[in-house]
C-alpha cells in the first residue's frame, strides 16, 4: 500500500511541477494543459536523463533523475512567481476542473491497481519480455538497454516508454516487480485524465 502512495505522490509532484509550464503553453485551453501535465512532466524528466545517459554526459542513476526533477522545479519556481496572479486566479475559477480531472486519474488508475492485485504475475502473452525491457532500463547506467537477449548489444526496438516507467521506478526506489504492475495502472490513468481533459476543453 505504501508503494501506491509512493509511486502517486511522484506523479503527482512531477505534475505539478510541470503544471506552470504548460499553463503558458496552452493558454487556450481552458484547464491550461493541467490534464496532460503529469504525462508531459513524465516524459520531459525521462527525455532529459535518456539525452545525458545516450550521450554519456550523465549516468542514469537515482541522484541524477532527483537533481532533474530539483532543476525542473528551480524552473518552475521561476515561471510560478512570475505569473503567480494569473495561477492564482485561475486555480479559483477552474477549482472544478481540475478535481474532475484528479477525481479521473485516481479512479481509473485505482481501478487498475486493483485489478492487477487480482494477478500480479508477469507470465502473460508479452508481459515477460515487457518485463525484461523495464529492467533493462532500469540497469542502464550510460547509453541505451541491454538487449536482454544478446548481451553487449542495446535494444532493437522501441524502448522509450519502459523507460518512461523505469524513471519513476528509480525515483520511487521500488522494485521492478512493483513497478511493472503500477506501470501498467499508471498508463491508462494518464491516458483517460488526458482524454477527460481533451472532451472537456
Amino acid at each position: 500500500m505504501i508503494d501506491i502512495f509512493v509511486w502517486l505522490i511522484i506523479a503527482e509532484l512531477i505534475g505539478l511541477i510541470i503544471f506552470p509550464m504548460s499553463f503558458h503553453v496552452f493558454p487556450r485551453l481552458k484547464d491550461r494543459g493541467y490534464g496532460v501535465s503529469k504525462t508531459l512532466g513524465i516524459l520531459t524528466i525521462s527525455y532529459l536523463s535518456w539525452l545525458l545517459s545516450v550521450s554519456h554526459l550523465v549516468p542514469n542513476t537515482q541522484i541524477t533523475l532527483w537533481l532533474l526533477v530539483l532543476i525542473l522545479f528551480s524552473v518552475s519556481c521561476c515561471v510560478a512567481w512570475k505569473s503567480r496572479k494569473q495561477l492564482l486566479t485561475f486555480v479559483q475559477f477552474e477549482y472544478n476542473t481540475l478535481i474532475s480531472i484528479e477525481f479521473v486519474f485516481l479512479t481509473v488508475f485505482m481501478f487498475w491497481v486493483v485489478y492487477r492485485a487480482v494477478d500480479p504475475s508477469v507470465n502473460n502473452t508479452e508481459q515477460p519480455m515487457d518485463f525484461a525491457f523495464l529492467n533493462a532500463s532500469i540497469r542502464t547506467f550510460f547509453g541505451s538497454p541491454e538487449d536482454p537477449w544478446l548481451r553487449g548489444e542495446s535494444i532493437s526496438y522501441y524502448y522509450f516508454g519502459y523507460w518512461m516507467m523505469s524513471v519513476l521506478s528509480k525515483l520511487s526506489g521500488i522494485q521492478s516487480s512493483i513497478t511493472y504492475n503500477l506501470s501498467l495502472a499508471l498508463i491508462p490513468a494518464l491516458a483517460a485524465s488526458g482524454m477527460f481533459a481533451l472532451v472537456f476543453n
